[in-house]
């Protein structure tokens, strides 16, 4: 089993929102490039990535001795709002900083043209430490601000080309439909509190009564609305569809998982029937999966129809869920962590190369696609790498996400089962008529008969060549070793399951 442990989460928000503000400030006083922001962006994000993935080897370290004293300081400030033995929140927080950081990098060149880089790093920043405080808080108003920190940085990113009538009309849909969310969040709390009289999650028991039930309802619909859940999806395509590429790679890749795993982890906290809460995420999965997977058949921006992608991909996340929580299945929940590793690699990839594509040659639709080979034929492959990969074409790591799914499906015993093996293999197939063309426009120009002396290859600078090589070879590392990535997620799925009252 692979572990990994976060000391007090409260120090990674700080060390991110203290960046923030440096980068901030130093963009405003000194006009440092973007180069120098990204740069330091970059290396924040790495440090608290190498924080948690080595801090079992850095606890004896002299630097960690010699801060005994302040952490003892944040842990007593910090006692009770904050649970740093969440593994699951600790998987995710490394799958969102290791994106962060690529994405960091890959933006010192994506948004050299961009006027306004001063305050998409700050944001980026302040994000990624509202995304974490919220997977790690034990507290509902907690959780609250900081699930609303988060979502008003990713609302001004999304909107962050706000010279386009796209952007601006996304961010306002986006804007409004979280809004909505974050008020019905926030009337839930308030119901839990007026039956419960706290808002220490360990402390509260919807069992007191219907108030307390439907106070945690609200928060859970509050939450699949965040999370792009069907019916509550709509905003996701125009969202991840209009944001600048790098910002739709990490809002696509785990942002929403991460709200999901949210709601999940919150419920199965306040003692919510775990049987009739995977009942609820079976229905909502089924229909994400249908209606992600038909509606990316019609889509003509590829953007778009990533973004649809990312919908019926959390259809699969969330039935993997579903089937664990109604069988009491370790391995199901195993699987939908694996899913969100594979998923944020993939996703991230195809959004970073479709930038790759839109910035150098101005591809938006799929059949722009077919200018690719005025590129590098490495920016095609990977493209294509990361559209198998979601398709689940074999021997590729999403192949083998979705075997295990159909696996539990059978092991399962579920009633429900044959339905949902039904509707995965009908939206599998569905999805197929999507990702083909994709995959068409892309190596037709590769394998086509032009000669490579009568090409224009442009150059891609190496500010966005290098994250989108490391995303190539995570893909290639966890289809050829997915034992290692599924001995990460053990400890998550025990943990989850522990929480079951």
């Amino acid at each position: 089993m692979v572990s990994f442990s976060i000391q007090n989460p409260l120090i990674i928000i700080l060390v991110l929102s203290l960046a923030a503000i440096i980068i901030f400030m130093l963009s405003k006083i000194l006009h440092i490039s973007n180069s120098i922001m990204a740069s330091l962006s970059t290396l924040t994000f790495l440090l608290m990535l190498l924080l948690i993935v080595f801090q079992n080897h850095l606890q004896n370290s002299s630097i960690f001795i010699n801060l005994s004293t302040f952490m003892d300081n944040i842990e007593i400030y910090s006692s009770g709002y904050f649970n740093s033995e969440d593994s699951g929140a600790i998987l995710i927080s490394i799958i969102a900083l290791a994106l962060a950081t690529l994405v960091s990098l890959y933006s010192a060149e994506y948004l050299k043209q961009d006027k306004r880089q001063r305050y998409f790093y700050p944001l980026l920043l302040l994000m990624i430490s509202g995304f974490i405080g919220m997977l790690f808080t034990s507290n509902l108003m907690v959780l609250y601000l900081f699930s609303e920190l988060m979502s008003i940085c990713t609302y001004s990113l999304v909107a962050f080309r706000r010279q386009t009538d796209t952007a601006i009309e996304a961010g306002f849909k986006y804007l409004m439909m979280g809004s909505v969310a974050s008020v019905i969040i926030l009337l839930g709390i308030a119901f839990l509190f007026f039956s419960n009289g706290t808002i220490n999650i360990n402390e509260i028991e919807i069992s007191n009564g219907w108030i307390s039930q439907v106070g945690a309802i609200l928060i859970f619909s509050g939450f699949c609305l965040k999370s792009a859940m069907v019916p509550l999806h709509t905003w996701l395509p125009d969202a991840h569809g209009r944001a600048p590429s790098s910002i739709s790679a990490i809002l696509s890749g785990i942002t929403i998982q991460g709200v999901f795993y949210t709601s999940v982890r919150l419920l199965l906290s306040l003692g919510f029937d775990h049987y009739l809460l995977g009942t609820i995420l079976l229905i909502l999965s089924l229909l994400n999966i249908l209606v992600g997977n038909v509606m990316g058949l019609v889509q003509d921006h590829t953007k778009r129809l990533l973004g649809y992608s990312t919908i019926s991909q959390m259809g699969y996340i969330t039935l993997c869920m579903a089937i664990g929580l109604r069988n009491n299945l370790p391995a199901a929940i195993q699987t939908s962590f694996f899913i969100i590793i594979v998923h944020a690699a993939a996703k991230s990839l195809a959004f970073l190369s479709k930038g790759v594509l839109h910035y150098y040659i101005g591809a938006t639709k799929i059949k722009d696609l077919e200018r690719s080979s005025e590129l590098p034929n490495f920016i095609s492959l990977a493209f294509g790498l990361a559209i198998i990969s979601l398709a689940a074409i074999p021997p590729f790591a999403g192949f083998t996400g979705k075997w295990m799914v159909l696996t539990n499906l059978v092991a399962s015993d579920d009633r429900l089962s044959i339905l949902c093996i039904l509707v995965f293999l009908g939206g599998s197939i569905i999805a197929l008529g999507y990702y083909f063309p994709l995959l068409i426009h892309i190596f037709s120009q590769i394998f086509s008969h032009k000669k490579k002396a009568e090409r224009k290859i442009k150059r891609i600078s190496p500010w966005m060549s290098l994250p989108i090589a490391v995303l190539v070879i995570a893909i290639l590392y966890i289809s050829i070793a997915p034992q290692l990535f599924l001995k990460s997620t053990e400890e998550a799925s025990y943990f989850l399951l522990g929480m079951m009252r």
